[in-house]
């Protein structure tokens, strides 16, 4: 598949993929784990910062919480809460002197009012100077007795439209924990906590700071734009808070307003709060950023180098091949005396010199070619002369027949007229592969030829599968096999032997049997004479291999012979159907 480009091409894309990959991989790693290092590192700074904050909000909760417990704990609020009925309440003068006296040991700056209620919601004391509605009212006794024994914090807005914190306590009896005489509250500015310490805090640019009840109600930030008093804008803020919380995770990633976000949190069971920061990842990433672009210069920087190594390494390698090409094309167009001029020491330059080598052999033979053409010629004309011997020789063969049939000898006229056949058939037909029947009609006029040595020494039977006389076979491959049979066969008694000639199917192969009954011999010896080995230059050995080098290794010439019973030569053949047919 890279073959498919240019080699200037490939070596541009080494380079690159060699020198930018690695850098960009390793800066890629890097920048992953410093990233990883940082948010972690700010995860737990922030929390220790979030804890450093929770314990100054504390703080300046306890003096309105003293406050709360003065009032709760105040003997003349415990004795007239106690009373069932109005007309057994101390007169209003008295319970205003008693406030004076608790207000004049604790009452902090940022307290708008205070309030106490008995247990039937009734109101028991205020001091007035801001008072809420009662469905805030409502919302703030509820947090108290869901919050219970704690205090509850809950966000209300007064009358006048001001942010206040309400703190809640229930009251009991000082002489009975279990009785409960009513609630007090102490409605406290806002900007106590947003102002006073929250916006003092500094953890980041975009970082948020906010106080938000179980509920996800807002109770107090760091800036202005977040609205107090309602859910976060997004309500999925408290619920991943509350997800993470059940796994105890202090700090996490998440995703708030559609941005990346790292948030930790506090969570106060005694007020029931969460202080949550929010740390944009937009802040975390911007030293990362700077390694980025310096990483991006030096990737740059990069590239600019490996373009001028490979404009170098071109014109050392890309040239030499552009001058290989040109002299190839002049090869092809038949200038053959021209050379590449390299004689450089590098693979290009031993190229170069092979090349020029070849071309000097290309030539030197196309000059022997050339020779030879003409030297074809000449035998051309030879063998147009030479076509008249084979002529003469049946001529004269064919005369020497008549003449035997004349004077009445057929032994002689029928062997005269077999080895015409025989001579034919070897000399003139080239096919490689014959028919079973041309085969066995060739082997037939040899046996004629040999009866005229041999008189009546041996009888040939056939026994021949007619659907198998047309399937192609090597030419001249029975022969040699009946040729063994007589010579092994026939004995020095002069006793007479029978030959058979058997062509049968045998699933996918074609079994050809020439046995004899004659005298036998010993394979093993015989394999090593050469004594009987030759017919016409084809012997036993030559048939096997040929047999093997036509069908395959599993197929060839297997002969067995004892002595004294006979001599068996199978040959054995794949049955190819049609497609040996010979038609």
């Amino acid at each position: 598949m890279l073959r498919k480009f240019k080699i200037q091409h490939r070596l541009i894309g080494t380079f690159l993929i060699v020198s930018v990959l690695p850098i960009f991989f390793l800066g890629y790693y890097a920048y992953h784990l410093y990233s990883e290092s940082i948010s972690d590192k700010l995860s737990k700074s922030t929390f220790q910062a979030l804890t450093l904050v929770n314990i100054n909000l504390l703080a300046e909760l306890q003096n309105y919480q003293y406050l709360i417990g003065s009032i709760s704990t105040n003997e003349f609020v415990q004795e007239n809460l106690s009373k069932e009925n109005a007309e057994q309440k101390d007169p209003e003068n008295a319970k205003e002197a008693a406030m004076d006296a608790i207000f004049r040991t604790i009452f902090p700056s940022h307290a708008v009012n205070v309030s106490i209620f008995d247990t039937d919601h009734r109101l028991f004391y205020e001091l007035g100077f801001d008072p809420i509605d009662n469905q805030a009212l409502n919302k703030a006794m509820s947090d108290v007795d869901t919050n219970a024994p704690y205090d509850g914090l809950t966000y209300v807005k007064t009358i006048r439209s001001y942010d206040t914190i309400a703190l809640g306590r229930k009251i009991h009896a000082l002489n009975d924990i279990s009785t409960q005489l009513g609630y007090a509250f102490v409605f406290i500015k806002d900007d106590l906590f947003s102002e006073n310490i929250l916006s003092n805090v500094d953890l980041g640019t975009g970082t948020k700071l906010m106080i938000m009840g179980r509920d996800g109600t807002v109770l107090s930030a760091n800036e202005k734009e977040i609205p107090l008093g309602s859910p976060y804008i997004d309500p999925e803020l408290i619920n991943q808070i509350k997800d993470h919380q059940g796994q105890d995770s202090q700090s996490f990633s998440g995703q708030v307003n559609n941005t990346d976000q790292q948030i930790s949190y506090i969570y106060n069971e005694q007020i029931g709060w969460y202080l949550i920061s929010m740390m944009p990842f937009s802040y975390i990433n911007s030293e990362t950023s700077k390694i980025t672009i310096s990483m991006s210069v030096i990737i740059v920087l990069i590239v600019i180098c490996c373009i001028v190594i490979i404009s170098y390494m071109n014109n050392s390698i890309v040239r030499p091949i552009k001058g290989i090409i040109t002299f190839s094309n002049q090869i092809s167009n038949g200038k053959f005396s021209n050379r590449i001029q390299d004689d450089n020491e590098d693979e290009m330059g031993v190229l170069s010199r092979k090349i020029n080598s070849m071309v000097g052999e290309i030539e030197h033979l196309i000059h022997n070619q050339k020779l030879d053409q003409k030297r074809k010629r000449e035998l051309e004309l030879q063998m147009l002369q030479s076509q008249i011997n084979p002529h003469f020789l049946f001529n004269t063969l064919n005369t020497l027949r008549w003449l035997a049939i004349i004077n009445q000898v057929p032994v002689l006229s029928n062997g005269i007229s077999s080895l015409s056949e025989l001579l034919r058939s070897t000399i003139l037909d080239r096919n490689e592969e014959i028919t079973i029947e041309q085969e066995l009609h060739n082997l037939s006029n040899y046996f004629e030829i040999q009866k005229i040595r041999y008189a009546d020494s041996f009888q040939v039977e056939y026994d021949i599968n007619d659907e198998l006389v047309h399937c192609l076979i090597p030419k001249l491959i029975l022969q040699p096999v009946a040729e063994n049979a007589i010579i092994h066969g026939l004995s020095e008694h002069g006793k007479s032997i029978k030959i058979k000639i058997k062509v049968q199917q045998r699933d996918q192969f074609i079994d050809i049997e020439i046995t004899d009954n004659g005298k036998g011999f010993d394979t093993n010896t015989s394999k090593n004479s050469d004594n009987n080995k030759k017919l016409s230059g084809i012997g036993i050995t030559n048939v096997d291999e040929r047999i093997k080098i036509y069908y395959g290794e599993e197929y060839g010439l297997f002969i067995t012979s004892v002595i004294g019973d006979g001599t068996c030569c199978k040959i054995i053949i794949p049955y190819e159907g049609q497609l040996k047919q010979g038609g």
